[in-house]
């Protein structure tokens, strides 16, 4: 055999080896593969989705920032009622900031706009219902405004300029003196509530003429309630709180306050729906911690109130009441 013949033979051998257990071979490639996949299996994951929360603004003109601080650039300024997104992050610190004359200590938030900006907004600012406009207000809203900022000599002299004002407009069914009320029901006859010195005081509010009912406050010694009068019957319902009616007459509204804490006084929502027997209570809760106050209608089956820190109210937050499909009505706040 020729030498040229021998080296030929001799290199073929040694590449037919070597290409056996190379990497680049077809079981090789199917092995590799497969420990790729199992790894790829084992080791990666998808990364959790944030919980995203709606949240709104509740004051205009809320300015939103680059950095959770009132020194920093601001990015966008916002609308009363804008909606948020809010994903969870929020500053490690508190800061004292006065709006709309509340004090609040609260933390920064990280939002989101609906248009994609991005920044840092007071947690002061914002709450976590959008909060409606009234759609049932009542003569007193503005009186019972000044008591949630506390200012109560005002309120006080509120409540005195609006009660005279719905006496004077209702002078023809009702007169009010120091023995008590009189009324002139629709059906001619007459009615009467009877002062009892300082243990009983009836004072006149307002006269819900949709509703058929005159709404009066019965202040007693170590506790209070609201009175509804039907302007027909004389028949008399208890509320245990001042009376506010949804728009479309099927539910009132009862929104009580222990402002003493004496634990007398109810503190806490109560809600009664009108039906074929007339009212019935369908929901009442007392609140722990907070006096409510302001409640409005948003619509027919959601109140929203605001609830006033007990020690510390410059602090406050907003509940929401809500009849549910069920015909069941829940608070959340």
């Amino acid at each position: 055999m020729s030498k040229l013949l021998v080296n030929t033979l001799l290199i073929f051998i040694i590449l037919f080896f070597a290409c056996k257990d190379s990497p680049f071979s077809n079981s090789s490639t199917t092995n590799t593969t497969a420990e790729s996949v199992a790894a790829t299996d084992t080791i990666v994951e998808a990364s959790p989705t944030p919980t995203i929360t709606e949240i709104y603004t509740w004051v205009n003109e809320l300015r939103m920032r680059e950095e959770p601080s009132t020194n920093s650039p601001i990015v966008f300024t916002l609308k009363e009622g804008e909606p948020l997104e809010y994903a969870g992050e929020k500053s490690d610190f508190t800061e004292k900031i006065s709006l709309r004359g509340t004090r609040f200590d609260e933390p920064w938030l990280k939002v989101t706009t609906k248009s994609g900006k991005e920044g840092w907004v007071y947690g002061g600012g914002v709450k976590f219902y959008k909060v409606g406009a009234d759609k049932s207000s009542t003569p007193y809203d503005d009186c019972f405004k000044l008591v949630k900022d506390r200012k109560i000599a005002q309120s006080q002299k509120c409540f005195d300029r609006v009660q005279f004002r719905q006496l004077k407009d209702n002078a023809s069914l009702v007169t009010a003196s120091a023995s008590g009320i009189d009324f002139r029901l629709l059906n001619e006859e007459q009615f009467s509530l009877q002062n009892a010195g300082r243990d009983t005081v009836y004072d006149f509010r307002y006269y819900l003429k949709n509703m058929g009912f005159f709404a009066i406050l019965a202040t007693y010694r170590d506790s209070s309630e609201y009175v509804l009068v039907n302007d027909k019957s004389g028949e008399i319902l208890t509320l245990k709180g001042y009376p506010k009616a949804s728009p479309d007459g099927n539910h009132i509204a009862g929104v009580g306050s222990d402002w003493k804490g004496t634990g007398e006084a109810f503190n806490g929502v109560q809600i009664l729906s009108y039906g074929e027997e007339g009212f019935t209570i369908v929901f009442e809760e007392e609140v722990l911690g907070y006096n409510p106050v302001t409640p409005k209608w948003v619509d027919d089956n959601t109140l929203q109130i605001n609830l006033l820190d007990i020690n510390n109210r410059r602090k406050s937050k907003l509940a929401q009441l809500t009849k549910e499909e069920s015909g069941e009505w829940s608070l959340e706040y």
